[in-house]
């Protein structure tokens, strides 16, 4: 098991060098050529690519699956029934970006000295109290950037397209139905709360990515008909609001921010 000397130059540094480096040598020598490859092979690509696409689509069917017996949020608006060229081609290219965003979650827990890697190194801190902060300041960013797109001189250009779906239905289609720049945007403000966390406390590569699949879920979720909530934390409505009452809930898992900000409206 050797790892490149420019690898170890890069990323173990500090007090948690020698522990960086136990961490790495468990996770065995597979994961280690692949993440370390100077260049992944056009088989390696595509396989990543059609894995992270069906991971895509199965999160979509586990959501129906897990919710489609709950009780329903009533439509109060006009139903956006036929997918325009426009909106296709908004689906596919975001569709495109999330394999891509993938590959840089990874790459990034992967080379961060803040982000624990083996099952071995798991703890209550690194995971449990982790993921809440993740998504605490995740909403926080989110919020202001969402508030910035419904700016009257932005909102035109970019989230509008977002908004001519008032009755959101089709879970992660509709979802991710938006603006490639506000996509992106908001796919890689993930890594930024999983940087930002990592320098307060130790996060593991667990509960990052289970924030990020998790997130996927819950703001597929945002977008169904399904009455979905977990009391005081998140609700499926609070979101329906917002594509009811623009200048509302602006949190894409949490309204702590719109609570703390005045923009929380409640369902009604």
């Amino acid at each position: 098991f050797v790892l490149r000397t420019s690898h170890v130059a890069r990323v173990f540094q500090g007090p948690f060098a020698p522990a960086r480096m136990e961490s790495l040598q468990q996770m065995g020598d597979m994961a280690v050529e692949v993440m370390e490859a100077p260049e992944w092979s056009w088989g390696i690509r595509l396989a990543f690519a059609v894995g992270v696409l069906a991971g895509l689509e199965m999160l979509d069917t586990a959501v129906t699956y897990l919710f489609e017996n709950s009780e329903k949020i009533p439509a109060k608006g006009k139903h956006h029934d036929q997918l325009r060229p426009v909106d296709i081609l908004c689906i596919s290219f975001n569709k495109m970006t999330i394999v891509l965003f993938t590959w840089h979650v990874i790459s990034f827990l992967w080379h961060s000295s803040e982000v624990d890697l083996a099952l071995a190194d798991m703890t209550f801190s690194n995971t449990v109290l982790a993921v809440p902060a993740l998504y605490v300041v995740y909403d926080f960013f989110y919020s202001l950037f969402h508030r910035f797109l419904h700016i009257k001189a932005v909102y035109a250009y970019v989230h509008k397209h977002h908004h001519v779906q008032k009755v959101p239905s089709r879970g992660s289609n509709d979802a991710i139905n938006v603006h490639p720049f506000e996509f992106v945007c908001g796919e890689y403000n993930h890594i930024l709360a999983i940087y930002l966390v990592s320098q307060v406390m130790r996060v593991h590569a667990v509960a990052a990515m289970g924030f990020v699949v998790l997130g996927g879920l819950l703001a597929s979720l945002n977008h169904t008909r399904f009455d979905i909530s977990i009391p005081g934390v998140y609700d499926v409505k609070a979101h329906d609001v917002h594509h009811r009452i623009p200048q509302s809930n602006y949190g894409q898992y949490i309204m702590l921010w719109d609570r703390l900000m005045g923009s929380f409206r409640e369902y009604r």
